[in-house]
């Protein structure tokens, strides 16, 4: 599909405005690629993020294979649940393959170790979150945190 060029803030005003007419259904990614390419969608869901959340009050989410608009916080929980949980097995699967395969002397480059030291902290920060109880489980359960 060849689709002219428009602006980030056209895209990303007809994408939030698409979401929101699905109302707490939410949208298949599908609806929007019929009227944007894959490029100008995820152009549109950077724009949406980063400019209509906070003054519309509404949080753009993506679940069970659709985007909806939401205030719900148990909805934003499973979402967040679910990215961070990613993160953790990108920077997991980054380490594995990015620096543990390297030669010793290499691993111990100045800039590796600094590669190495943020890589790692990813992964403690969402470990640590799962530690103290936050998953998707609890979030599909609609439960927060161990206390």
């Amino acid at each position: 599909m060849t689709t002219p060029r428009r602006s980030p803030h056209d895209l990303g005003e007809e994408l939030w405005e698409a979401i929101g007419d699905f109302g707490g259904d939410g949208m298949p990614r599908s609806k929007a690629l019929e009227k944007m390419s894959l490029g100008q969608f995820e152009v549109a869901k950077a724009w949406d993020r980063d400019n209509m959340c906070i003054p519309e009050e509404e949080c753009l989410l993506y679940l069970f294979s659709l985007y909806m608009r939401t205030r719900d916080p148990r909805l934003s929980l499973l979402a967040v649940s679910r990215e961070l949980a990613l993160i953790h097995k990108r920077a997991v699967r980054l380490h594995r393959s990015a620096i543990a395969p390297l030669p010793p002397a290499d691993q111990h480059s100045p800039q590796i170790i600094v590669a190495s030291q943020a890589v790692n902290g990813i992964v403690r920060a969402t470990q640590r979150l799962h530690d103290a109880g936050f998953s998707i489980g609890l979030a599909l359960r609609g439960e927060g945190p161990a206390e």
